[in-house]
């Protein structure tokens, strides 16, 4: 079992997120990353999420509570993994969409709308992932898989072709 990563609360705090309910941490100087993301981030992504959703700003949601389920259902040992996963989707979100944004036909607004929305999410989503990865000094483990040889995929490889299925047209 590979070691938890820990990071200083005051390397935390000036990342500017969180920073009141870190500022109210109990006197611990660290925090691991498996409970900050799940007291911290967890949260956040949740409350965003309901918000977008109470503003009617759906397409802005979708990848955050895909997030949110990439980051609540995995083992401790995982929470690395996801979080890198979760960047490659963030990143595919992006450029996908700023690609669509090209090619739209101007007249078609809400299509326009839907698009720089999803975007701009993906774009928070990763601003916050990076984040954790730099202050938690995160390093991705890419290992080869032989499909073949029956070796199961890594989260960030599940979380990765789970997106891609959920934005499949017909979906």
């Amino acid at each position: 079992m590979a070691e938890t990563p820990n990071a200083v609360v005051k390397d935390l705090l000036s990342t500017g997120y969180f920073f009141e309910d870190l500022k109210n941490q109990s006197k611990s100087t660290e925090i691991d990353l498996p409970s900050y993301t799940r007291n911290f981030v967890v949260p956040y992504l949740t409350r965003t999420s309901k918000s977008y959703k109470r503003s009617g700003q759906t397409n802005r949601s979708k990848i955050l509570d895909f997030a949110v389920k990439y980051l609540s259902d995995v083992n401790d040992d995982e929470v690395a993994d996801s979080i890198f996963g979760l960047k490659k989707v963030a990143a595919y979100e992006m450029a996908s969409n700023e690609k669509t944004l090209h090619q739209i036909d101007q007249g078609s607004k809400s299509e326009l709308v839907s698009c720089r929305q999803k975007s701009e999410s993906a774009q928070s989503l990763a601003k916050l992932l990076v984040s954790i990865i730099r202050v938690y000094k995160l390093a991705e483990v890419i290992v080869k898989k032989e499909k073949s040889e029956g070796i199961s995929d890594s989260i960030g490889d599940t979380i990765t072709d789970n997106w891609e299925i959920s934005v499949m047209p017909g979906m």
